[in-house]
C-alpha cells in the first residue's frame, strides 16, 4: 500500500556544530520517546550521547551504526558539543523486495532480543561505509532517475561491507525455520488486511505451527501475533496521518472488522486513541 508523502527510502544528513544551535523543538524531538513508520539505519559521524531503545541505553559516538525497527520506542540524548549523523529510513517492502540475501535482510527484520542495536564500527569498516552513506544522501537529495533502485543497491553494499567486517552482528547461518519466518513476514506485509493464521503460513512453509511460533519469537524477538498486530497498527498510523479516511474505514483496511476492537488494540499499543493520534501527528 502506497502513501504519497512516505517515500520507500530516504537519507538525510544532520550537522549540528553546537548544542546551542538546536532549536527547543529539535531538542524535545531528540529526547522524546517515539516509534517511526519505517526501519532506521543511523551512522553517527561526530559527537557522542546515549541512544535508548526499548528501555535499554547504548552509548553512541563517532563511528556508531544504529539499527532501529518501527516497533521500537527510542530516543537520543546528545552529550557533546558536536552531533552529526546520517539517518536512513526504509520501508519493510523495500527491504524484503530488494535485499535478496536473507542473511543481510535479517539484520532489519529479524532482530532478536540479543541483537546489538548499536554497533561500534572498526576504522576499516567506517572508512568503507561512510562514502556509501554520502552517496545515499546525495541520491536522495538529487532524486535523479531510478534513485530509489540506486539507493536500495547502496543499502545492500553497506550491509555487505558490514557483514565482511563485522560478521558477528549478523544472526549467522539461515535455517529452514528462520527462512520460514522471513517468508511469513513477507506474506504478512502484503496481506495484513486479510485474515491470516499461523497454521496456514506454517503449512505453506513446510513447518509445524508450533515450530513457526517458536522460530518467530527467537528470530524477531516478538510473537507471531504481536508482529501481525504491529504491522496492522503501523499501517493504520500511516493512514491516520496521510489520509482523510474515517477510523472505521481504516480499521477495515488493516484487517479489523470490528472498529471497537481496533480502537481498543490501538489504544493499548499507542496509549492514545486513533483520533487522538491523528490530531497529534497529522499535517493534513
Amino acid at each position: 500500500m502506497d502513501y504519497f508523502h512516505l517515500p520507500a527510502i530516504s537519507c538525510v544528513y544532520s550537522d549540528k556544530k553546537n548544542l546551542n544551535s538546536f532549536s527547543r523543538e529539535e531538542e524535545l524531538m531528540l529526547m522524546q520517546p517515539e516509534a517511526h513508520f519505517e526501519y532506521e539505519m543511523i551512522l553517527v559521524t561526530g559527537g557522542s550521547g546515549t541512544a535508548t531503545i526499548n528501555h535499554k541505553a547504548y552509548p553512541i559516538k563517532e563511528k556508531s551504526l544504529i539499527f532501529i525497527s518501527p516497533y521500537e520506542k527510542h530516543y537520543f540524548q546528545v552529550e557533546s558539543e558536536i552531533y552529526c549523523r546520517y539517518v536512513v529510513t526504509m520501508s519493510s517492502d523495500l527491504i524484503l523486495s530488494n535485499i535478496r540475501d536473507v542473511e543481510l535482510a535479517a539484520i532489519f527484520v529479524q532482530s532478536s532480543k540479543r541483537f546489538p542495536h548499536v554497533i561500534s564500527l572498526s576504522d576499516p569498516a567506517y572508512n568503507m561505509i561512510l562514502p556509501l552513506f554520502e552517496r545515499l544522501e546525495r541520491e536522495n537529495r538529487q532524486k535523479d532517475a531510478f534513485y530509489v533502485s540506486r539507493s536500495a543497491s547502496i543499502v545492500v553494499a553497506i550491509l555487505i561491507d558490514l557483514y565482511r567486517t563485522h560478521p558477528e552482528v549478523f544472526q549467522g547461518k539461515i535455517t529452514q525455520a528462520s527462512l520460514a519466518v522471513i517468508n511469513a513476514q513477507k506474506y504478512i506485509n502484503e496481506h495484513f488486511h486479510e485474515r491470516i493464521s499461523l497454521e496456514v503460513l506454517a503449512s505453506q512453509n513446510f513447518i509445524s505451527s508450533h515450530g513457526l511460533s517458536l522460530a518467530f519469537k527467537e528470530c524477531v524477538g516478538i510473537s507471531f501475533k504481536e508482529y501481525l498486530i504491529g504491522i496492522r497498527i503501523l499501517e493504520a498510523k500511516k493512514m491516520l496521518v496521510t489520509t482523510h479516511m474515517s477510523v472505521e474505514e481504516i480499521a477495515g483496511a488493516v484487517g479489523y472488522m470490528n472498529v471497537n476492537n481496533f480502537v481498543q488494540i490501538f489504544k493499548k499499543k499507542e496509549d492514545i486513541t486513533p483520533l487522538q493520534y491523528r490530531k497529534k501527528f497529522s499535517a493534513l
